[in-house]
């Protein structure tokens, strides 16, 4: 296999990305690195140099490293599938770039009566892993974060999709809508343990009881704030007429969740009639794509260097007036505390410098924390080129 640092420049990011993430078992078994793969596979065997084309042996070796694939996508914050995509989309023409998991999502859904239909799939994205799209089982492990991926992993073949669900607002409406946009699924267990407050079992039992008022406040619930502003009143009629909720609150035991699920599935519930789209919907919101600033805008208040100390593990936030005269330096081991210091004396007067600010110290807390490698500009762990050092202010 070649070397990443031997590989031309235009296909070295997108190798990067895809050999960082062949390191971790999760990514050899998920369906984000099994699309970049073969994304990359087909864009180097289309391009007409001879230094890429060279370059399929790489992507082979790859590709046989690969496991058989748990699941489409596991929602990891860091997706070294998905900016494998990117990277390849931002060199190579033609190649189109999904979210995570989301050109997935876009394949046709096998019902139970052998048709299929094309659907956006789970529309709403969150803390979830999509199992086998026929399945007519949902889980739900409110608080807990790893147990989503173990019960989908554990042949639970009958389980459509699986994740967490901390809160009883927005966390609920999410649930709601991946579940009611699958007619395949009519059963949702609840597991796992509430988080503390929130009460968000409690809010999915009186939705499917009592349901909401106008204001659409789940009726009679003990949470906190059980408050649905991005559900319709017919999307709640669907939860309650398509979902069965099991009620397995503060089980943890993958096993007896699954075998839950199995009798569920047993069950002889077909699946509904797909809905017809509702003009009200709430999944009818403006999407809008990222794009890079057009050009460079420097902060008048001045611009920042962050060193992170290891000695004394803090953090040193300079700030400097554009002429480069350093004027304070803030000193913290926060990076939460640091940009509110920084907001509060006047040192941000553009958002988007303040969203770099806010990212570099969160990166600087990392690397005083993990003992990574910090540069700013750089990613983690990856020390700047001297051929481009990245430039201090960052904007």
């Amino acid at each position: 296999m070649a070397s990443i640092a031997e590989v031309p420049e235009k296909a070295a990011p997108t190798l990067h990305e895809i050999e960082r993430g062949m390191q971790l078992r999760k990514c050899r078994k998920c369906g984000c690195m099994n699309d970049a793969l073969a994304k990359t596979e087909s864009a180097f065997r289309s391009s007409e140099e001879p230094e890429i084309h060279a370059l399929l042996p790489t992507i082979a070796e790859f590709k046989s490293r690969m496991e058989p694939i748990a699941y489409d996508c596991i929602g990891c914050k860091k997706c070294w599938g998905a900016d494998a995509t990117i990277q390849l989309a931002n060199r190579f023409d033609d190649v189109e770039v999904d979210a995570c998991g989301e050109e997935a999502c876009n394949s046709k859904v096998a019902l139970k009566d052998g048709s299929s239909e094309k659907s956006d799939w789970p529309p709403c994205p969150g803390d979830y892993v999509v199992g086998h799209r026929g399945g007519s089982v949902a889980v739900c492990t409110l608080s807990n974060r790893k147990l989503p991926a173990v019960v989908v992993g554990s042949n639970g073949k009958h389980v459509a999709i699986a994740g967490r669900c901390d809160t009883e607002n927005i966390g609920i409406e999410k649930v709601v809508l991946n579940t009611i946009s699958n007619p395949n699924i009519r059963w949702l267990i609840l597991c796992g343990i509430e988080a503390q407050g929130h009460r968000a079992a409690d809010a999915f039992l009186h939705l499917k009881e009592r349901g909401v008022d106008a204001d659409m406040r789940v009726l009679e619930s003990a949470s906190w704030r059980p408050v649905l502003k991005n559900l319709t009143l017919r999307d709640v009629a669907r939860f309650r007429e398509q979902i069965e909720l099991v009620n397995l609150i503060g089980m943890t035991d993958v096993q007896r969740i699954l075998a839950v699920g199995r009798e569920c599935a047993a069950k002889s519930v077909p699946p509904l009639p797909v809905r017809k789209k509702d003009k009200s919907s709430a999944l009818e919101f403006a999407r809008i794509t990222a794009r890079p600033a057009k050009g460079l805008r420097l902060d008048k208040a001045g611009f920042f260097i962050v060193l992170p100390r290891r000695d004394s593990n803090e953090i040193l936030c300079e700030h400097y007036a554009n002429s480069g005269r350093l004027e304070h330096v803030i000193v913290g081991k926060q990076a939460a505390v640091i940009a509110s210091t920084a907001v509060e004396r006047g040192f941000l007067t553009q958002l988007d410098h303040a969203a770099y600010l806010g990212r570099e110290l969160a990166k600087a807390e990392t690397a005083l924390r993990t003992g990574v490698e910090y540069e700013q500009d750089a990613a983690l762990g990856t020390l700047a080129s001297v051929d481009n050092p990245g430039s201090p202010c960052g904007q």
